[in-house]
């Protein structure tokens, strides 16, 4: 007769199968490379100024008509920080400071929106997708007043 501890029950073998499987699939998502989200952005616009600040900073993103027809917003003060997702065209991760005035972005905002002019809110992702022609003047969000 076998000792007790010797003995292997194929119950056993699948839970520790499948408990090898879900931490898999817990820890691999992570592994991944974040990319920019598959939705529509909230806007698509011309960078018209970009603000540094301490974990990141803000940049107003302005629609042209030269860049379709507008999402939900024809203009944004987006906020940037650390838990904003950053790409360029390709969809590879860029940090703030690679962002310029005259780049035409995609901005996606899930959070609250002030109902300021230009509206304000946190960007969950930016994304760069082309330079806005450098002999056009930058546009400024329609009824806002520049000093």
């Amino acid at each position: 007769m076998k000792p007790l501890a010797s003995v292997r029950s194929p119950r056993r073998g699948r839970v520790l199968g499948v408990i090898v499987v879900l931490a898999l699939l817990t820890v691999l998502p992570g592994c991944a490379s974040p990319r920019p989200p598959e939705t529509d952005p909230t806007i698509r616009g011309v960078v018209v100024s970009v603000t540094p600040g301490a974990e990141g900073g803000v940049i107003r993103v302005v629609w042209h008509e030269s860049l379709g027809e507008p999402y939900d917003l024809d203009s944004i003060d987006a906020t940037v920080n650390d838990a904003t997702g950053l790409f360029d065209r390709e969809g590879n991760p860029i940090e703030f400071s690679d962002i310029e005035v005259r780049y035409v972005v995609d901005v996606w905002v899930s959070g609250p929106i002030a109902e300021s002019y230009p509206p304000q809110g946190g960007a969950d992702a930016v994304r760069v997708i082309g330079e806005f022609d450098e002999i056009r003047p930058l546009p400024i969000p329609p009824g806002l007043i520049e000093p």
